[in-house]
């Protein structure tokens, strides 16, 4: 066994065999420190991941990961509509990030209920879309049936705008479209989602594509544009600058002209707000880190002047300076690591409460969700667990310089 480390484990065993009151307490203080700044850290670390987690799932559940579309027209335009039918469809498939790609078509109108108007925007999807988002937000009724043409006046909209308007499952709702003269439809509520993304789905209506398509104009190979889904911690940048490549290396004169765009630029304002939090993060790790640094900095001195005498003792006999206080290093080593799991089993234990019991509500309008998200990633958690402990143990070498300065007789003589 290291010689240090049996010195370490014995050195306070008879103290706290006596409970030793002065010893226990900053042993205590400088474990209590480490044991609340690593709580603080992890839950701030599952509580932003958490945001980040649910807002991205619901940018691109609405819209899709990558968009391919008409160049310098909205999203959701039905100005320029594009072929869907791409010579290099293939290719994109063939990228192992890419889930699936399908079209979609955009159509503006306004519904009228109860001497209400409001301006919407009806979403056209096939039977390939990924009606998995879908199925987790779905609030009341069910979800659209794309494969089925008796289906295909049916929509799906949002809790927002059914509770603005007063629509429920199962009314009809006449929409009105203005071309040179004004048309109606009629369509049949079949869902109504609650995603508390006001700014995306305060005005959306989903509907099927075939209907979309008809109301424009347009024939069954023209849609709006095609959504991509990649696989899940995909580089959405890095997939979008290698389909750029592709559009440019195969695209043919047939094909329509594209714009590659991601979510993250069509909904600038939500993943810049995401970027503040991580920021903010930040900052608090490294003040918790330093927190629980100069405290265990603390507790380290106060065991080294505890032990005062038995350092001399030490250094009369001839051992080194780094390994009088690598003895020391071992015990502040102990309570750091006590600590830090103690401190993590506690974020854990309060974050799974929050994530299945939902204590702290939120108001969706400011935060898009209506509870503190958490979302626990192994990987970050433990890095960051690791960072922090070095960097504590980094501070803990200081001590070492006052072990440093002082005389064997000096310390001898001190009691």
């Amino acid at each position: 066994m290291n010689i240090n480390l049996f010195i370490a484990k014995t050195l306070w065993r008879k103290d706290e065999s006596r409970n030793n009151a002065y010893s226990g307490s900053s042993t205590l203080i400088a474990q209590l420190s480490v044991v609340i700044s690593f709580f603080i850290i992890i839950l701030s670390i599952a509580i932003t991941d958490g945001f980040k987690h649910e807002i991205k799932s619901k940018a691109s559940g609405f819209c899709g990961d990558i968009l391919l579309k008409s160049p310098g027209v909205e999203y959701n335009s039905n100005l320029y509509p594009i072929s869907g039918d791409l010579s290099f469809s293939n290719d994109i498939l063939a990228i192992p990030e890419v889930r699936s790609m399908t079209g979609y078509a955009y159509r503006s109108g306004m519904i009228r209920f109860n001497d209400q108007i409001q301006g919407v925007i009806i979403k056209g999807v096939d039977a390939d879309y990924n009606r998995d988002f879908y199925k987790k937000i779905i609030s009341e009724g069910d979800i659209i049936d794309f494969s089925d043409s008796t289906e295909s006046n049916s929509i799906m909209l949002s809790s927002r705008l059914a509770d603005m308007m007063g629509f429920k499952v199962g009314d009809t709702v006449p929409v009105y479209f203005i071309d040179k003269s004004v048309r109606v439809s009629e369509f049949k509520v079949k869902g109504i989602f609650d995603a508390q993304l006001e700014q995306i789905d305060k005005t959306l209506i989903i509907a099927h594509i075939n209907e979309v398509q008809r109301l424009n104009g347009w024939s069954s190979d023209q849609v709006s544009g095609l959504e991509l889904q990649l696989e899940a911690g995909s580089d959405r940048k890095l997939v979008a600058e290698r389909i750029e490549k592709i559009i440019f290396e195969n695209g043919s004169n047939k094909d329509s002209q594209l714009e590659v765009l991601t979510v993250d630029e069509l909904f600038p304002h939500l993943f810049d707000w995401l970027r503040l939090l991580d920021f903010n993060v930040l900052i608090v790790l490294v003040l918790m880190m330093i927190v629980a640094g100069f405290n265990m900095l603390s507790g380290l001195l106060i065991l080294l002047f505890e032990k005062i005498s038995v350092i001399g003792l030490f250094k009369a006999l001839g051992m080194k300076n780094m390994d009088i206080h690598g003895i020391f290093l071992f015990k502040g080593l102990n309570i750091v690591f006590k600590g830090m799991v103690l401190g993590n089993l506690l974020a854990f234990a309060v974050g799974l409460m929050q994530k299945y019991f939902h204590i702290v509500k939120l108001d969706p309008v400011n935060y898009f969700v209506k509870y503190v998200p958490i979302h626990f990633n192994a990987v970050t958690i433990i890095l960051v667990d690791i960072v922090s402990l070095v960097v504590i143990m980094l501070l803990m070498i200081l001590p070492s310089l006052f072990v440093a300065k002082v005389s064997p007789d000096r310390l001898i003589r001190v009691k």
